[in-house]
């Protein structure tokens, strides 16, 4: 199968926002700070696009998974015996929240005008998609031979240039902004002394660090052991592992703990998938060095490199269930 480099999902590191909410009486006679006043600034716009660059994210998913199934050439890919996945999340809805942009009186920022854009492939996609999901649910393939199958391949893929472009479009200037929206947390919470969730920030600040640089080198499972440079990716590995370190000491602090809206045992999960996430950068970093190649399963079928242990793919995978975790404990914060 040819290899999918076009979907390929990062999860951004999705801020809460939960300095916003109420906060300690001690905290709030204080003036606000600078970061603090910017940020409820941005609340609500930001609060809007992080939905929906999530849903897009859950469209590039089930884009992945189908064309996974089906491929990306031409002519569908007839699997016998096994099922194909169109669970593409293009909604009616998701399309309505887009418009509600454009009808609005607010004036539009570069973010506006990207998403905006997306609509009208979204109008486009959404009739071949619902056709998609109930022809696959009701096995429609078992009475036409996958006829029909042929037909609505062609014209899913007939939208994918014009939907990559005008998502990533998007996703660059979402990116963007988000990390403008992070740094002003880091210093908000550095400022406010809450040093757990701080050092939490820097690590998966160090981690994304890892992720930008195998984007940077153009890895994958087909050439990362031929292309990677394990100098550059050692130097950052140290950095992270010194950032977990120090993470993981200021969790001990149950005083800290408490004052931050935790309670002991609230990081367990985040620390499980750190680890996994660690392990699977250490073993990356080894197989460059060894020059050990991925699997053939992986190299022509990315949702299996997904799961082989240390190539690109996983470290990605297990890079956005880190963030799944730190988004969790964040949400979580914020209604304390």
């Amino acid at each position: 199968m040819k290899k999918i480099g076009i979907i390929v999902i990062i999860m951004s590191v999705i801020v809460s926002l939960s300095l916003l909410k109420k906060k300690p009486e001690e905290e709030i006679v204080k003036k606000p700070s600078k970061e603090q006043i910017i940020l409820e600034q941005n609340k609500e716009k930001y609060s809007k696009h992080i939905r929906f660059y999530n849903r897009i994210l859950n469209i590039d998913k089930g884009l992945l998974y189908y064309f996974e199934d089906a491929g990306m050439d031409k002519k569908f890919k007839n699997i016998q015996n096994e099922e194909v996945v169109a669970d593409i999340a293009i909604d009616k809805n998701f399309i309505d929240k887009l418009k509600e942009l454009s009808e609005s009186n607010e004036k539009k920022d570069d973010m506006d005008k990207k998403a905006e854009a997306i609509i009208p492939i979204l109008e486009k996609m959404l009739p071949i998609t619902d056709k998609m999901r109930t022809y696959y649910k009701n096995k429609e393939y078992t009475k036409d031979n996958y006829a029909k199958a042929q037909i609505l391949h062609t014209e899913l893929l007939a939208c994918m240039d014009k939907y990559n472009q005008v998502t990533e479009s998007y996703k660059e200037v979402f990116q963007k902004k988000s990390d403008e929206i992070k740094k002003l947390m880091i210093k908000d919470y550095d400022k406010r002394k809450q040093y757990i969730t701080y050092n939490q920030f820097m690590f998966i600040e160090e981690g994304d660090q890892i992720i930008k640089e195998i984007h940077k080198q153009g890895l994958d499972a087909s050439d990362f052991t031929a292309k990677g440079n394990a100098k550059k990716f050692k130097k950052l590995e140290e950095k992270m592992d010194k950032a977990f370190i120090k993470f993981e000491k200021s969790i001990k602090n149950t005083k800290q703990l408490g004052k931050e809206g935790y309670n002991p045992g609230d990081h367990s999960e985040f620390i499980q998938k750190a680890n996994k996430f660690k392990q699977s950068v250490n073993v990356f970093i080894q197989r460059i060095e060894k020059k050990e190649k991925a699997s053939h399963s992986s190299v022509s079928d990315s949702f299996f490199a997904q799961t082989e242990e240390g190539t690109p793919e996983n470290v990605l995978a297990n890079f956005n269930e880190v963030i799944k975790e730190h988004n969790k404990l964040l949400a979580k914060k914020t209604k304390k």
